[in-house]
């Protein structure tokens, strides 16, 4: 984390706290305490919009700070804002070109990836390794992960089911996979929080997103901000 990007945060925080109600800010500080960067989710050309909104709708319930989407090529990461009840303002959703790309970004920074898969060697999910960094990577509704990702992977997992159905809603999966993932990783002691100098700058975002007049009244202030602190223009909402 850059000096100087602290340093910003800090003066964003100072211009618009009078803009942010105590207990608004109280709750900001609270939810970034439970925040991780140690679980993250990788979505792959999802096609419902439906869906891709309730995968970040639970990975921010879950405490997920970061999201990473793969979206069909020459094709938007559309939501449903209805179903999304507004979790992506709260997310730093992260966009690839492509899926190969996404998994040489994440394993750059020590993640491993494991894949949601219906496969005879896909592990059950309570045995996916909770030691590392993990990156949970789900597929199209229809086809499950591409072939290229399943090549990419350090393995597969699938949630295990006692009925006669076969897979699952990705969202549904999704929602599964983390609670199973991230009770673990507590149980064992091996989540991290946020640290202390992005959990200031992700306040700061967090206080931007929640003033509706903050572009105008960090313009005023001569206090220049990345775009993507205001909004998250990779994400289109569903008209």
């Amino acid at each position: 984390m850059r000096v100087e990007q602290v340093e910003v945060a800090r003066r964003v925080m100072a211009a618009l706290k009078p803009y942010v109600s105590t207990e608004r800010q109280a709750r900001i500080r609270e939810v970034l305490a439970a925040r991780t960067r140690d679980v993250t989710v990788v979505l792959e050309d999802l096609a419902n919009t439906h869906n891709g909104a309730a995968v970040l709708r639970t990975a921010d319930a879950m405490g997920l700070m970061e999201v990473h989407l793969v979206p069909k090529k020459g094709a938007r990461f559309r939501v449903s804002p209805k179903v999304a009840k507004g979790a992506f303002k709260w997310l730093d959703t992260i966009l690839h070109p492509s899926i190969e790309a996404s998994v040489k970004a994440l394993r750059g920074r020590g993640f491993q990836i494991w894949v949601s898969s219906v496969t005879a060697d896909a592990r059950p999910v309570h045995e996916v390794p909770v030691d590392v960094p993990l990156a949970l990577l789900f597929g199209n509704e229809h086809e499950g992960v591409s072939q290229n990702a399943c090549a990419l992977a350090d393995g597969r997992f699938h949630v295990p089911m006692y009925g006669f159905v076969e897979s699952l809603n990705v969202s549904v999966a999704a929602a599964l996979t983390l609670a199973e993932v991230l009770r673990s990783k507590r149980a064992r002691h091996v989540l991290s929080p946020l640290g202390e100098e992005e959990r200031i700058v992700a306040e700061a975002v967090w206080y931007a997103r929640s003033v509706r007049a903050a572009p105008e009244l960090l313009g005023h202030l001569g206090i220049h901000v990345p775009s993507e602190w205001i909004r998250q223009p990779i994400l289109e909402s569903e008209r």
